[in-house]
């Protein structure tokens, strides 16, 4: 359970980190949804270039959800089908992460989220347990959190880089519902937005910092 001291041991540690240096806020819908299915447990650099290569053969023809799912329909939703869709879209095989595309897009055509004004309302409200668990398969609370996170929520992302400097800071593992809490206490004490020291913590975990005392 978390406590006051938790906070505090935290704080100390957070207080090191130098200012992010970017901001990952995305404001384009489609991008948003290939953020969503690509980023996570994957290599950052391959994230990026998968990335650009849709910017850069498919910006300007895939604008809007309707286009989307029309691209899907060229397409057979099997391993095969998604293969080629998940070439065609990145240059990379990740046939898995097409197959997840079509879900997230079929979940949020459901529920009305069907631009980038309809995912910011949605991501304001949106709970993980109610409105996201098991809605795609193999997309958890980390990916959530990342995804409303890019929203301009104010919370954390209980992912690799975060869990590691919670559980250095603290001496245990907590869990991922703990971990977001104590973040969003954090920067609270901090006086800034619960996604930027998100984003401080990743920038000095991938630069390779100490933020811990030593």
């Amino acid at each position: 359970m978390s406590t006051d001291i938790d906070v505090a041991r935290i704080t100390v540690a957070a207080r090191l980190l130098p200012e992010a240096q970017a901001s990952y806020l995305e404001t384009d819908f489609i991008m948003n949804l290939l953020e969503t299915v690509l980023d996570y447990q994957m290599n950052t650099k391959a994230v990026v270039r998968a990335l650009q290569t849709f910017r850069d053969r498919h910006w300007d023809e895939i604008r809007t959800l309707d286009d989307l799912e029309e691209l899907f329909d060229r397409f057979p939703d099997d391993k095969d089908g998604n293969l080629d869709l998940a070439r065609h879209l990145w240059g990379y095989d990740m046939w898995t992460r097409a197959h997840q595309l079509r879900d997230l897009a079929a979940y949020f055509r459901r529920i009305g989220v069907v631009d980038q004004p309809s995912l910011r309302r949605w991501a304001g409200r949106a709970l993980f347990g109610r409105d996201f668990e098991g809605r795609v398969r193999g997309l958890g609370i980390a990916v959530f959190q990342w995804l409303v996170m890019r929203q301009g929520i104010e919370t954390v992302k209980p992912d690799v880089h975060i869990r590691r400097f919670v559980e250095q800071a603290l001496g245990r593992s907590p869990r991922d519902r703990e971990v977001i809490a104590l973040l969003e206490a954090v920067a609270r004490e901090l006086g800034i937005k619960a996604y930027e020291l998100d984003w401080r913590i990743w920038e000095a975990s991938r630069a390779g910092a100490s933020p811990h005392p030593t």
